[in-house]
């Protein structure tokens, strides 16, 4: 290889380095590209990601919120269909120690899903997803995020506008359901 294929290949590297370092750390969602993310986390054990996500300008009254779970790409649920508007509960969650996090909720053909995010001293970061069906207590369906994977929002207006939601009861009396 001559010099000059050697200065060109070098420059080429060197010119998407930054690009390959960027698409490694992007946190996994389900949101649209154009859409914020308010939470999400690619599930423990699973190829499939859970995210809550806004769509538009929530803080002036042109945007809504929507759930979105799958594979990258390929969302199995969306909630609510496009269009439509949902109907979300956002819970705020206490524990011992300078622990805390939120929850958020929705119902949707006779099934509850509640997707949580915990965090404390120690650098405790946890969150997960968790599906009812109406009125039992057990989940039938229990996920985790990834370990050091949860993403949240830091962004005050979208906090805020979730902060209007009403609070689940259940979870308010009962914290997140388990197995």
């Amino acid at each position: 290889m001559n010099h000059s294929a050697k200065a060109l290949l070098l420059v080429a590297s060197t010119a998407l380095m930054p690009a390959i370092a960027l698409a490694s750390t992007t946190p996994a969602s389900m949101c649209a590209k154009s859409d914020q993310v308010v939470f999400s986390c690619p599930l423990a054990g699973s190829q499939k990601t859970v995210s809550m996500c806004v769509a538009g300008d929530v803080a002036h009254g042109a945007g809504r919120f929507y759930y979105a779970y799958g594979r990258e790409g390929k969302p199995e649920l969306t909630y609510p269909a496009a269009g439509s508007e949902g109907e979300f509960t956002r819970t705020h969650l206490t524990f011992a120690g300078n622990t805390g996090g939120y929850a958020y909720a929705f119902t949707n053909a006779g099934f509850k899903y509640v997707i949580y995010s915990v965090s404390g001293s120690n650098n405790l970061q946890d969150g997960g997803l968790v599906v009812l069906k109406d009125g039992q207590a057990k989940p039938v369906k229990q996920s985790t995020c990834q370990s050091g994977k949860v993403t949240d929002t830091d962004d005050d207006a979208l906090i805020d506008a979730t902060l209007k939601w009403k609070s689940d009861p259940a979870i308010d009396k009962n914290g997140i359901p388990t197995r």
